[in-house]
């Protein structure tokens, strides 16, 4: 079974040799697109005709947009934030919509650790305390704990570092391994490195939050804005506050701190690694085969 016309919307990021298989699964050619689309005009011509969309988290699919992709039957989102996608609409009209998770998560914290490192030590441009310390024996905060947040619990306490979380359901099973749950107030307040990994735009600083933080390391690679911008630049003004931040993070942002004094931002999106692209690739294929074929996938309508 194969669907009738393909269209890959955006740039999407897969390897070269599976953009060639998707030919196996569209009766027409695939119209492939490696530009992000202007407005809903553009995206509705781009889909003309088309029963599969895949698409990065770049390109948001409205209701206004599904009214008129009349043989619209499956929506493959080649990332994991589906924010951009009207999920309540595609479930009306009975198009399936999955998403990828755990694609790009290891070389998040990778990055993030390699900057700490650079960091603590004072390998880097910048040195956190007066003279090199150990990531042994610090105190990390981390705010969120989904498949990111998890690995990175995982390799902190690999580097014997006290780990506390915050986030809306505790995890009994990985305070086992030596988590400590806390009010966000007291993870602020005790933790020597704070990491924030909670979905996309979703605030997760206040003003008042920034107050508990002195003498720290912010590390944001969330997507969106996870506080103001305003906030963060009073608490980057104290000398003793370093932050370290993603090209992943909303452009916004980039073109706020980049250039500020003790922020630590990638050239590159640190979870697009050679690895990440195979492992997207790989699943985004897998997820088409399963729907064409009925089996289960990560459907998230």
């Amino acid at each position: 079974m194969k669907f009738e016309q393909i269209v890959v919307l955006d740039d999407i990021n897969i390897s070269d040799s599976s953009m060639a298989e998707l030919e196996n699964y569209s009766e027409k050619p695939v119209r492939t697109f490696d530009s992000h689309p202007k407005d809903n005009n553009e995206i509705k011509e781009r889909l003309a005709g088309a029963d599969c969309a895949l698409l990065s988290w770049k390109t948001p699919i409205d209701k206004e947009l599904l009214s008129t992709c009349t043989h619209l039957k499956f929506i493959c989102l080649c990332g994991t934030n589906s924010n951009c996608i009207d999920l309540e609409e595609c479930r009306k009209r009975n198009i399936i919509v999955s998403n990828i998770v755990d694609y790009g998560d290891e070389g998040v914290v990778e990055y993030i650790f390699s900057q700490l490192l650079n960091l603590v030590r004072g390998f880097g441009k910048y040195q956190w305390k007066d003279y090199p310390a150990e990531l042994s024996g610090k105190t990390i905060g981390i705010i969120g704990l989904g498949a990111v947040g998890t690995l990175l619990a995982n390799a902190a306490l690999g580097f014997k570092m006290k780990v506390l979380y915050n986030t809306k359901t505790r995890k009994p099973e990985l305070e086992e391994n030596g988590l400590i749950f806390v009010d966000k107030k007291e993870l602020l307040q005790k933790s020597d490195i704070i990491s924030l990994q909670t979905p996309k735009n979703v605030k997760i600083l206040e003003k008042g939050d920034f107050d508990l933080m002195d003498k720290k390391i912010l590390v944001n690679t969330t997507l969106g804005k996870a506080f103001e911008e305003a906030d963060f630049k009073e608490w980057i003004k104290r000398p003793s506050n370093f932050a370290i931040m993603d090209a992943a993070t909303s452009k916004d942002f980039q073109r706020e701190f980049q250039n500020l004094e003790r922020v630590i931002f990638s050239d590159i999106i640190a979870g697009r690694t050679k690895e990440s692209i195979l492992r997207l690739s790989q699943k985004v294929l897998d997820n088409i085969s399963s729907f064409l074929s009925g089996k289960p996938i990560n459907k998230i309508n």
